[in-house]
């Protein structure tokens, strides 16, 4: 938060903040402070934040979350400022440092003095509890002696923080008749939204991406079983290769010399032999073989594709992460990783009190029919089994991870033109792997022909027949896109 920004937000803090009475303390994480303040008959949520990059402090709109138990520094503050009262909010000069002046009466009724420091400076953003004389109580962050210019211990008497090199001041675009205070609330919320998106997005794309792995080892493990099995299969042969010179074989040798009579003219080859059993030990030991890698061939007929088919699925789910919009989307695709079992389920605090929308885009094409595309798995599957009706045209990139996307025919299906199909199949390249390709070949189909097999992965499909169209991937006009 810039120091000019700063001062309004301060001056707006002290008219609305003064005199008032520190009800709760909460503290989301390791960076961030809430404090819960009785004003004027309502309760207003404080933050200060010693975020690296997002350091500042304002009153919000905006719920956090709290641990399930209160981390060291909240748990210090709710012990010596719970009910003190605000005696002033001042800005040190022009920095980036706040102090809260703080009183409140002891047990035995004796005035204490206290004052919460806010050092919103970046990379050093600190919160310190002092008492009247400036000696520290406690800290959000600790910086010994021994290894800071500035130590920051309990203890310590609290040195001035030495002038810091001037900063990026942010464009805070403030609305009319806005108050700073709810401008820096939106901005700061809106980047505190986009670092959890970055964050969240980098963590499931890890689960996934580890997933990925495993499969792929696993799809190396099984071709080589099959190979294997593959061989085993041809002792069949050699076993009747013995049958039929079972005259000639004899017990304890290692080699028997036998005539194979498919070579053309039949001619004598060499079989090794178990040398501990009989002739008819050794071919029957041939043919076990052979129906053993019979047996594997046939566990592995549905095994590999099963497990091709899951890598295929791994791979949308990347690609439906990288592109996710919003946190609600995310919150869907980590709910489907904890489905199918590669994550273990979170519990996660609603934000907000509306329902939740469905994981589906809706576009209106040029000449007016509507367009689905799923944000999901989930929503690819809602688009097959909620939206579509048999002569609806369903589209998605040949061979690529990506959306699905849905034309709403609505009974027009005469009117529909190649126009309206070029540009859904543009909409399913756009939210695909393939989307900064030059040109993107789409397969499409009436929905009647995509069926979602029993027991198939979220956004699996089969399709029975289908035409292909290439085209640039891209959007509709801004102004024709209805998001939700």
């Amino acid at each position: 938060m810039g120091p000019l920004i700063l001062k309004e937000v301060v001056s707006e803090l002290m008219e609305r903040l003064s005199g008032a009475v520190i009800s709760k303390v909460h503290q989301s994480d390791e960076r961030n402070i809430i404090l819960k303040i009785f004003a004027r008959g309502s309760e207003e949520r404080l933050i200060i934040s010693a975020h690296h990059r997002l350091s500042r402090m304002h009153i919000t709109e905006r719920d956090y979350k709290n641990p399930p138990s209160p981390l060291r520094f909240c748990a210090y503050l709710r012990k010596w400022i719970t009910n003190a009262r605000i005696e002033a909010i001042t800005q040190k000069d022009l920095e980036r440092i706040v102090s809260i002046d703080l009183i409140k009466k002891g047990a035995d009724g004796e005035r204490q003095e206290f004052r919460l420091i806010a050092e919103l400076t970046g990379k050093s953003a600190n919160i310190i509890l002092t008492d009247r004389d400036g000696v520290i109580l406690d800290a959000l962050r600790y910086f010994p002696p021994e290894i800071s210019m500035r130590a920051v211990m309990p203890g310590l008497k609290l040195e001035p923080l030495p002038s810091a090199p001037g900063l990026r001041e942010e464009e805070i675009g403030k609305k009319e008749n806005e108050r700073w205070m709810a401008a820096v609330d939106r901005f700061y919320s809106g980047l505190v939204d986009e670092e959890e998106l970055t964050e969240r997005r980098s963590g499931l794309k890890k689960t996934a991406s580890e997933a990925e792995k495993k499969l792929r080892r696993k799809l190396v493990n099984l071709e080589g079983d099959r190979a294997k099995a593959t061989s085993e299969v041809e002792n069949y042969k050699t076993g009747e290769l013995l049958a039929s010179n079972f005259h000639l074989l004899k017990k304890g040798v290692k080699e028997a010399e036998v005539i194979d009579y498919t070579q053309d003219p039949p001619a004598f080859v060499r079989v090794r032999m178990d040398e501990r059993i009989g002739p008819k030990e050794n071919v029957e030991k041939y043919f076990k073989r052979a129906r053993k890698g019979r047996k594997a061939l046939e566990l592995l007929k549905d095994r590999i594709p099963s497990v091709q088919e899951e890598i295929e699925y791994i791979e949308t789910l990347k690609y439906n992460i990288e592109a996710a919009e919003t946190l609600a989307d995310l919150d869907d695709l980590e709910a489907e990783l904890a489905k199918g079992g590669y994550l273990k389920k979170v519990e996660r605090v609603e934000k907000r009190e509306e329902p939740r929308a469905e994981p589906v885009r809706r576009f209106s094409s040029s000449e007016g029919f509507e367009i689905l595309c799923g944000k999901s798995g989930a929503g690819n599957d809602l688009l097959v089994s909620k939206y579509a009706s048999g002569e609806d045209i369903w589209f998605h990139v040949k061979g690529q991870p990506g959306s699905h996307s849905l034309i709403k025919v609505a009974g027009r299906g005469t009117e529909l033109t190649k126009k309206t199909i070029e540009e859904a199949a543009s909409i399913a390249a756009f939210y695909s792997k393939s989307a900064n390709a030059g040109k993107v070949e789409v397969i499409y189909t009436e929905a009647r022909n995509v069926k979602k097999p029993r027991g198939a992965k979220p956004g699996m499909v089969t399709v029975k027949e289908y035409k292909s169209v290439v085209v640039r991937p891209g959007l509709p006009a801004p102004s024709n896109e209805g998001r939700q």
